[in-house]
């Protein structure tokens, strides 16, 4: 008798994503290569409203990608130089986005119970030249937004949304993105509403943001050749515009598999040595990532890449551990929570085509490793 041995367990399914939206994914595309228009064109135009609309903003950008997002929204919130911006200590993407800007990085540590920003950790990073705190929902857990609203409306600074991990997300009545003076999405492909390339977009309801960030990703200009700041080339284009089309009606259905996959994870994994993060609201995750915090991370991802099931680790190191950013002047030990999650953090496989029993067989190999 011949047993079948069982497959290789994917961190993410991109080619499984694609074939259970063939038939829309195609179709976007051949309209856009038979429409003869690729840049700026009805694709992007109609995406823009259809995404504000789900959202239930004013005004939505397409730009070139989660990092120009943020980008262009600090700049066009007219942040200087010389003032800071806070982000979280824990994510290394946000940060290239933050910098690209111009302005100050002031890192926060974050609270150990779901790794995202609190009141508190603001309130130890804030200074007197800060002017706008980015919230990351990460790992498509949302953070405490309401409360850091009210906190940065108090203080008289901006609030700026990164949304990049948790398209879809609600925060009691609201979607994610709906809080901030202006907030930025990714559409990488691996995101829970991804392209086919890059991708970005940043909403808001103050029309004057959204006429600054038109400009600002097309050169600055406010009338065709003529600009009157330096802007970049950071545009959404029409093939990826037309394929985001085609999977926003699925996305709210794909985030509700990633939450029945999630429950699964935390009821098989309750009794081993681990915590998950941000558990106890599971209901409001979409779950980007399904992140758990291990004593003896290496040895499990090893252990679990020796039996086919891939992992990642999201991240393994801060922003000021990273070389780029050594000039911050922050020293290690400065951020402890951050610090430890970056050593003890493994994330398993999580995507809408994940079957239940590709579940359990993962935790069935974790409950090996620990025996």
């Amino acid at each position: 008798m011949v047993i079948k041995e069982a497959a290789r367990i994917l961190f993410v399914d991109l080619k499984a994503e694609y074939e259970s939206l063939r038939t829309e994914v195609n179709q976007a595309i051949q309209r856009v290569l038979e429409s003869g228009n690729f840049i700026l064109g009805q694709e992007v135009a109609s995406f823009e409203k259809e995404f504000s609309s789900y959202l239930g903003t004013e005004y939505a950008v397409g730009v070139a990608s989660g990092t120009d997002a943020l980008t262009l929204s600090l700049k066009a919130l007219d942040i200087k130089e010389t003032e800071g911006v806070i982000i979280p200590a824990n994510v290394y993407p946000t940060a290239f986005g933050v910098s690209l800007s111009g302005v100050q990085l002031q890192l926060a540590d974050v609270n150990p119970s779901n790794l995202n920003l609190s009141i508190d950790s603001i309130k130890n990073a804030i200074r007197p030249n800060t002017r706008a705190i980015v919230v990351v929902h990460l790992y498509g857990n949302p953070a405490v937004v309401d409360e850091i609203s009210e906190f940065a409306k108090g203080k008289g600074i901006y609030l700026v949304e990164d949304c990049a991990q948790a398209a879809g997300a609600d925060f009691g009545q609201k979607k994610l993105g709906t809080f901030g003076d202006i907030s930025c999405f990714s559409f990488y492909p691996t995101k829970n509403l991804g392209a086919c390339g890059d991708g970005g977009m940043v909403v808001t309801n103050n029309e004057g943001l959204a006429q600054r960030v038109k400009s600002l990703r097309m050169y600055g200009e406010t009338e065709r050749y003529k600009s009157t700041e330096i802007g970049q080339n950071s545009r959404l284009d029409e093939i990826q515009a037309a394929i985001l089309r085609a999977k926003l009606p699925y996305l709210d259905r794909f985030n509700a598999k990633r939450k029945i996959l999630a429950k699964l994870y935390i009821d098989l994994l309750r009794d081993m040595p681990i915590r998950v993060a941000n558990h106890k609201r599971v209901c409001e995750s979409v779950h980007h990532l399904f992140p758990i915090i291990v004593e003896k991370r290496d040895e499990l991802q090893e252990f679990l890449k020796a039996n086919d099931i891939a992992v990642g680790v999201h991240y393994p190191v801060c922003v000021h551990e990273t070389p780029a950013f050594e000039n911050l002047g922050y020293a290690n030990g400065d951020f402890p929570v951050s610090e430890l999650a970056s050593r003890h953090i493994l994330s398993l496989p999580m995507y809408q085509n994940l079957t239940f029993e590709e579940v359990e067989r993962v935790c069935c190999k974790i409950e090996q490793f620990f025996k």
